[in-house]
């Protein structure tokens, strides 16, 4: 069984290439790095990863990463440049988050990537599913305390669109 660990993080990031080439490094483990402005509380990640773990157990993956699946899950999208768009982190950020599998030591990724933990950067909020890409009209028909679950519906209709 895989473990899967959903972090919220702070820190200056510069090269969001370098921390997705300092989570690709680690020992046994493997990470995904997003744009916590555009996830809607830690249930949305953890729903990409497990759609993304089910993907590749059934061999229907569209990625030769669990990393990349669970951004593409993530996004709601199915084209990596899309999902890159869309939910990929950005020279500039600050609020980051990760999804880290099979990583013994959080801690000691945080550590290397110069991260701070702060889970409170995944809260959901009506803001991020609108940049998320949920319309007015979808929103207008749940009630206000609803809208994370349409960004959820978003990541299970990825499956539907392979």
């Amino acid at each position: 069984m895989v473990k899967v660990e959903i972090v919220g993080a702070r820190g200056p990031v510069a090269k969001p290439e370098s921390l997705i080439d300092a989570l690709r490094s680690l020992d046994g483990g493997e990470g995904a790095v997003l744009d916590a402005d555009m996830v809607c509380g830690a249930d949305h990640l953890r729903s990409a990863a497990m759609h993304a773990l089910r993907a590749f157990g059934r061999g229907d993956n569209a990625s030769s990463t669990l990393a990349m699946e669970t951004l593409l899950y993530a996004s709601g999208e199915r084209q990596i440049t899309k999902a890159m768009k869309k939910v990929g982190l950005r020279p500039g950020a600050e609020r980051v988050a990760l999804v880290l599998f099979d990583v013994e030591d959080v801690g000691a990724v945080l550590c290397a990537l110069e991260l701070r933990r702060d889970d409170a950067v995944l809260e959901p909020s009506l803001e991020k599913a609108r940049r998320f890409g949920i319309t007015e009209q979808e929103l207008r028909a749940v009630t206000h305390d609803k809208y994370q679950e349409l960004v959820l519906e978003r990541v299970a209709f990825v499956d539907l669109s392979k």
